[in-house]
């Protein structure tokens, strides 16, 4: 089954399967209580206007806190690579990470890194997606919301 998003300031949306949410779940789980994360990879179709993530990239090297995640870009490079060998039609299109017992919206230190990979000459992506995931393991819940930088301004994806 597929979750469904929707910009409609930019008329925009963004597809993702629940299979890949129950995915990232699990991860950010079993890493709590530090914040957890990886790539989106996945394809634009409709004239670039809608976005389908069809997999995650973990990483293997990263430094993790309960308040900050960073991955080391090199760790997931032959990844990509053999990603993109393997799916030449798939590409990377962002970032996801979890708030541990946090919200969904981007900090400012989260604003900062995709205003940096959007300017990146060598990231192929205009306008990376940023996934926020807020998990709370007193009730096992948690809430997903993708995010979208332009020109330092945050829109945030609602769920259709």
């Amino acid at each position: 089954m597929n979750s469904k998003y929707i910009l409609p300031d930019k008329n925009l949306t963004l597809t993702i399967t629940e299979e890949l949410l129950d995915k990232m779940y699990l991860s950010v789980k079993a890493h709590y209580p530090n914040e957890f994360g990886g790539l989106l990879i996945g394809f634009y179709n409709d004239d670039n206007k809608n976005l389908v993530i069809t997999d995650i990239l973990l990483p293997n090297v990263f430094t993790s806190t309960p308040v900050f995640f960073e991955r080391q870009a090199e760790d997931l490079q032959k990844d990509l690579q053999d990603f993109y060998s393997s799916a030449p039609s798939k590409f990377y299109v962002g970032e996801w990470h979890s708030h541990p017992n946090g919200g969904t919206m981007p900090s400012s230190r989260d604003i900062k890194a995709m205003m940096y990979i959007q300017d990146d000459g060598n990231v192929a992506v205009e306008k990376p997606i940023l996934g926020i995931l807020s998990y709370n393991n007193k009730t096992e819940n948690y809430k997903i919301q993708f995010h979208l930088i332009i020109n330092n301004k945050i829109y945030t994806y609602e769920k259709n």
